[in-house]
């Protein structure tokens, strides 16, 4: 059998590249290897409305799989991105029913937006994360974040995408380069994440 390896989701970052695009950044549970996935704004908002504890007015796509799946009396048990060719990885869905496991393909975004609302592991064959995956150091996680993230050309809805942790790196850099401007902007930013866990 293959070696799967689990993996945790680390971030959304927003894409500068590709307009509506975003890049789901997905570690290793036990190392220190990442990679990122690009995604649309869709998904990327399904993903990030679970990830914060909101809720949609109206259940999104992914929301309605879930409960039907419920219904069904069906149970997400694992998601595994278990190839990529040229650069699209591919996923299923390890789904229980009836004793039996049923395996589904599924595009990732679609598979990690799944797994993020039945808490269910998310795992990737360790042959491709040997290829796509990038070590990353503790010292330069902050450097990183500076280099993908312009806070700048970011709307407040895309700021809300960003964790809480990264926003309060953002505020720092923003302070230290004299940027008050963009500086209220991450503040309050940070105070709407901290009002949404009351």
């Amino acid at each position: 059998m293959e070696l799967e390896i689990k993996l945790t989701i680390a971030g959304l970052v927003y894409n500068q590249t590709i307009v509506g695009t975003y890049g789901l950044v997905l570690s290793e549970e036990f190392g220190n290897r990442r990679f990122s996935v690009m995604i649309g704004e869709p998904e990327a908002q399904s993903i990030a409305l679970k990830m914060n504890n909101k809720k949609s007015p109206r259940p999104l796509t992914h929301d309605l799989i879930k409960t039907l799946m419920t219904v069904f009396d069906a149970e997400l048990v694992k998601v595994l991105i278990y190839d990529m060719v040229n650069d699209v990885f591919f996923s299923e869905l390890h789904i229980l029913k009836d004793d039996n496991i049923l395996i589904v393909d599924a595009r990732t975004s679609d598979a990690v937006a799944l797994a993020v609302r039945s808490d269910c592991p998310i795992f990737i064959k360790s042959e491709i994360l040997d290829i796509v995956g990038t070590i990353v150091e503790k010292d330069t996680e902050e450097k990183q974040t500076e280099k993908n993230v312009d806070a700048e050309k970011m709307s407040r809805e895309e700021l809300d995408f960003l964790a809480e942790d990264e926003l309060n790196v953002l505020l720092e850099m923003a302070i230290s380069e004299e940027k008050y401007e963009l500086a209220v902007k991450l503040r309050d930013a940070i105070a709407r994440k901290k009002n949404e866990l009351k």
